[in-house]
């Protein structure tokens, strides 16, 4: 899954390589699908895949291409972040699957390490306020019509996706665009 933040990595990233790359618009049609998450037609991207073993789009003669960028999902496997409980900010899960065998043949490394190699604070500060911006927004789009939901989609895509500026600190246009989506689907809810 590529998050608004990966997306902004990407396209920063990636612009200084392709000058085809300008905007995060540019790398969504270029390298992701987008696909709705729940039946509220919530949408979120994923990377592209190619080939016969449907691999990432990003990987080339078996090593990413994007290391230094990879989603937050590829750093962080075979582990995964889900909000916490019981005062906690996130907990921790270890994914099992059929492509283990191909990442995991190195040496021992502790989980305290590979998180704080991989987990670093503006991201972890990302993921708070996603969770709670989540949380809010599934509550409102679960609330108006499916035709409104349909038409709100193109809202929720541009104030998650769209709406960056790739000059410009990615937290503050983040908090910026969350109030303003949250602020449209409340005037959806009064519109119905």
């Amino acid at each position: 899954m590529v998050e608004s933040l990966d997306a902004y990595r990407l396209a920063n990233y990636l612009r200084g390589c392709d000058p085809n790359i300008c905007t995060i618009d540019d790398v969504l049609t270029r390298y992701c699908e987008p696909m709705p998450l729940t039946q509220e037609c919530f949408p979120i991207f994923m990377l592209k895949t190619t080939g016969p073993d449907d691999s990432c789009i990003f990987l080339k003669d078996g090593l990413c291409s994007i290391y230094e960028v990879r989603p937050r999902t590829c750093r962080l496997y075979p582990f995964s972040v889900g909000p916490g409980e019981r005062g906690r900010d996130f907990e921790y899960c270890l994914c099992f699957d059929r492509n283990q065998q191909y990442h995991f043949n190195g040496g021992k490394v502790s989980v305290k390490d590979w998180f704080y190699r991989n987990f670093p604070r503006v991201e972890k500060e990302y993921l708070k306020q996603e969770y709670a911006a989540i949380t809010e927004i599934g509550k409102r789009m679960r609330s108006i019509s499916p035709e409104l939901c349909k038409q709100m989609t193109f809202q929720v895509l541009f104030y998650r996706y769209y709406n960056f500026d790739l000059d410009q600190p990615f937290l503050e246009q983040y908090a910026q665009n969350t109030r303003l989506l949250l602020e449209k689907l409340r005037q959806f809810e009064v519109e119905r």
